[in-house]
């Protein structure tokens, strides 16, 4: 084809107008703009509900735990008993703690009373005892009697903490009482 004509005929083409070019341009956008979306929020919500809910699952089959929806039941506590609302100046502060808590069955204990009414904590007593176990024992401490007294009154806060034998973790509780 010699000297053929190098022209291209518009008759098999579709007329585009640069209207046309523009909407199309636009609509890739918002394609592309889509895709980015679905993988920037819907992938990552997605992949958290099945990482979850396989978090949970094996969770769930370690023992002694569960999901209590009632609230009721406890696995682990510590109570402070015997210690009364309200204290005269001559009296002495004493008290006991309950412990139940399957992890571990011996610690030592730590009870702190501080003066509530000043800012800062401040302890006024504190009682330590030592290798203390609670498996069926009853209150603790055990062999021992925490009794302090306070010669000023006001108001004050009893904190209990139950340290394991590594000391890695522990129960608190603490409860207020008066001095008069």
């Amino acid at each position: 084809m010699v000297g053929s004509d190098l022209t291209y005929s518009t008759q098999f083409y579709a007329q585009f107008s640069l209207k046309d070019i523009k909407i199309q341009n636009a609509l890739e956008k918002i394609l592309a703009a889509s895709r980015v979306i679905i993988a920037v929020f819907v992938i990552p919500i997605v992949f958290s509900f099945v990482y979850g809910g396989t978090v949970l699952s094996l969770s769930l089959q370690e023992p002694n735990r569960g999901i209590d929806f009632q609230g009721t039941t406890q696995l682990a506590f510590i109570e402070i008993t015997s210690l009364q609302n309200e204290y005269s100046v001559s009296d002495a502060i004493t008290a006991q703690v309950l412990v139940n808590d399957p992890k571990f069955s011996c610690g030592d204990l730590y009870m702190t009373i501080y003066d509530a009414s000043s800012s800062q904590k401040k302890a006024v007593a504190q009682g330590a005892f030592f290798d203390q176990c609670y498996d069926s024992n009853g209150p603790l401490p055990t062999g021992d009697k925490f009794s302090q007294k306070i010669d000023v009154a006001g108001q004050y806060l009893l904190e209990v903490q139950m340290f394991d034998q590594t000391g890695d973790e522990f129960l608190t509780i603490s409860q207020k009482f008066r001095v008069r």
